[in-house]
């Protein structure tokens, strides 16, 4: 299999290395651009820039499978598209969505595979401690109500939205998403905190998942046979996350599977994000 890496050569020659260790990829190209090339099975998209989402598309319809390794996108008439043209084409595309693609996440998934609450609390500290810039305020959020469009689905029965303003400053946000299953899921971020914190809970009747995300460790509380609370603890090492991220979307390609974050989820999340945008607009 010849994948192809198209991106600054320092970020791309990471990856490579990831590549590298896989039996089934026989050769690696790295390029600055995408170019048309029928002996390429998979391409890897290296790109921060505004016209990632343009660069995919063309990858798409180049006919490549593609992982896109950028901050999360929320243009909503591009995802459309892209999430139309990648069904038609019949190729895999996957988005690197750190939440989604965390061992911790995905263990965690497996102990509360539907829960009935998720509590999230994220606290940032700004650059120079001063007020953070609006891309970074973005994507701080945008990454954690993906993960719960990702677990929940997309079909939000009720948004409760509420920023944190200092007159036209945007310093925070809470959010409560509440589904027709009476399913709740809940973010509370700050961006300008003088401390991280970054807190993810999961809950159900039969299981609690306390994720301390800076440290990567999880407290599992359970009941035991004598109806008693345990806790248990399980560490976790986020170094392997990108490497796995490969993985899967390379056995995804071979087993025809949809990808760990696909279009269809990125389409969704950026459905949400829009709504949850134009409430906090409309609170100014």
């Amino acid at each position: 299999m010849k994948i192809a890496i198209i991106g600054k050569k320092e970020r791309a020659a990471a990856w490579e290395k990831h590549l590298r260790k896989l039996s089934v990829v026989s050769e690696v190209v790295i390029t600055g651009t995408l170019t048309e090339d029928k002996d390429i099975a998979a391409v890897l998209l290296i790109d921060d820039s505004a016209d990632c989402l343009i660069h995919l598309l063309r990858s798409i319809k180049l006919g490549n499978h593609t992982y896109l390794i950028s901050k999360m996108p929320s243009d909503l008439d591009l995802l459309e598209t892209i999430y139309h043209a990648s069904e038609e084409a019949g190729v895999n595309v996957q988005f690197s969505h750190w939440p989604s693609m965390a061992e911790s996440m995905n263990w965690i998934r497996q102990q509360v595979p539907k829960p009935d609450l998720i509590q999230i609390k994220k606290e940032s500290v700004p650059q120079n401690f001063r007020e953070k810039e609006s891309e970074d305020f973005k994507s701080d959020w945008i990454d954690e109500l993906a993960l719960i469009i990702k677990w929940q689905g997309g079909n939000i029965h009720r948004f409760e939205v509420k920023p944190i303003r200092l007159r036209q400053h945007l310093l925070g946000l809470n959010l409560t998403l509440r589904y027709e299953n009476s399913a709740v899921a809940s973010i509370q971020y700050l961006g300008s905190a003088a401390k991280e914190t970054h807190q993810r809970i999961f809950s159900n009747r039969n299981t609690i998942a306390d994720c301390d995300i800076i440290n990567q460790k999880v407290r599992l509380h359970t009941l035991n046979e004598l109806n008693k609370v345990t806790v248990r603890e399980k560490k976790f090492d986020a170094s392997d996350t990108a490497e796995w991220s490969v993985v899967q979307f390379i056995k995804s390609i071979q087993m025809s599977q949809p990808t760990l974050f696909s279009p269809y989820d990125a389409l969704q999340t950026a459905k949400a994000y829009h709504r949850i945008v134009g409430l906090m607009d409309s609170d100014k």
